[in-house]
């Protein structure tokens, strides 16, 4: 649902622990379709604004948000968002959210610390965050390019402490939540590529599935850390 390995149940919880003054003001940084901005205003009085560079996924936020029970203000926006993101005014932001997309400001580090200048004073993120269980194999690596972000969990929630946050929070995907992620994903790749009639495709979406049975479940996880300054 909110293309990260997360059951709406842990949405409403994170959503809850953030608890949102009235007025707060949010930005969803990746923002996807905005389903997680959505269901954050229908649950507290927030003015929020999700940015995304993709503009189907924005003109489906944009669809779904009239038909929210909430009539409190959101906007979605098709931009860049590290450059949305650093044209805000200082202090102006009281929670950020960006579920696995840390990357949009140049990873964790730079996440955190490009986040101080625009959150007010008592301001607050919630990250959703890649993390190793144990070293990647090197196969695994390669079948994601080579790229490797990604630190234990200790070492990501550490580098907050290290930028002066506060984690009052941390949570980790279950191994369920991963499956269903997955498994969603792969089904897509597979009928995509049925529709299409490419093989290539369906062998491509195969590589990646067999990776993740094989090294991936036992590797990657998922977690969500709620910070304060």
């Amino acid at each position: 649902m909110f293309n990260s390995p997360m059951r709406p149940e842990r949405a409403d919880d994170l959503i809850d622990l953030l608890a949102a003054a009235p007025g707060s003001r949010v930005i969803d940084l990746g923002c996807g379709d905005g389903r997680f901005l959505l269901r954050m205003a229908a649950r507290q009085a927030i003015l929020g604004t999700g940015i995304d560079h993709a503009e189907d996924l924005i003109e489906e936020a944009n669809r779904n948000a009239p038909a929210q029970p909430s009539a409190r203000p959101l906007t979605f926006v098709c931009a860049d968002a590290a450059g949305y993101w650093d044209g805000l005014e200082a202090s102006s932001v009281d929670v950020m959210v960006c579920i696995g997309g840390e990357f949009i400001l140049g990873g964790c580090r730079a996440l955190l610390q490009r986040a101080k200048a625009k959150l007010s004073s008592q301001g607050r993120i919630l990250l959703g965050t890649v993390y190793w269980k144990q070293p990647p194999p090197a196969d695994y690596l390669a079948l994601m390019n080579g790229e490797n972000p990604h630190f234990d969990l200790l070492t990501t929630v550490t580098l907050a402490r290290e930028e002066g946050y506060l984690p009052l929070a941390v949570f980790r995907s279950s191994d369920d939540e991963w499956d269903a992620f997955e498994s969603y994903h792969a089904q897509k790749r597979y009928q995509a590529a049925l529709q299409s009639n490419q093989p290539a495709l369906i062998e491509r979406a195969w590589r990646w599935q067999q990776g993740y049975l094989q090294w991936g479940m036992n590797t990657m996880g998922f977690c969500f850390r709620h910070y304060s300054q």
